[in-house]
């Protein structure tokens, strides 16, 4: 009796081994991708980041600049296997891209705000954001704009926004 209970159970310890590791093959060739857009946005982010801090006055030495990149970069992994897990799971990839272009996304706003406050020494808001917007927008286009027309742009947008 021993013997059929062992047989059945490593038939079955064998099959949930079988389709874990196949479940675990695809999420980890589902995350490829994303692991190789991290890896350009962690240095992104260390290229403007770092001036950004020197720039605030912030301590910042290579020890500590290590330990952030490191942990950023094993924030990365944990995000993508988790959206890569939830979207095999759930069979739905749009699950996947939501929840990584929610974390990228994030990122690129911090690459963009330092890369603001070091070159143009502009803190990111979004007011100062669509100011910024507007008034790239205008110099594209020929036009000049100063503070006050962009803020009254600003202003008269946020006021269309209300009255919906």
């Amino acid at each position: 009796m021993t013997s059929d209970t062992s047989t059945v159970s490593t038939v079955a310890h064998s099959g949930v081994a079988v389709t874990a590791l196949a479940f675990l093959h695809t999420a980890l060739l589902n995350m490829v991708p994303y692991l190789i857009c991290a890896i350009p946005l962690i240095i992104l982010d260390c290229r403007w980041g770092v001036p950004a801090a020197r720039k605030r006055k912030e301590n910042v030495t290579f020890s500590r600049g290590f330990r952030m990149v490191m942990t950023k970069s094993v924030d990365y992994i944990c995000w993508v296997v988790v959206a890569s897990s939830l979207a095999l799971a759930f069979e739905t990839g749009w699950l996947e891209w939501l929840i990584l272009g929610a974390v990228m996304g994030n990122e690129i706003i911090s690459i963009v705000g330092n890369y603001l406050y070091v070159k143009k020494d502009v803190e990111l808001s979004w007011e100062n954001f669509y100011r910024w917007v507007f008034k790239a927008g205008a110099e594209k286009m020929g036009a000049t704009m100063d503070a006050a027309e962009a803020e009254g742009i600003i202003r008269k947008k946020e006021k269309e926004e209300g009255d919906e």
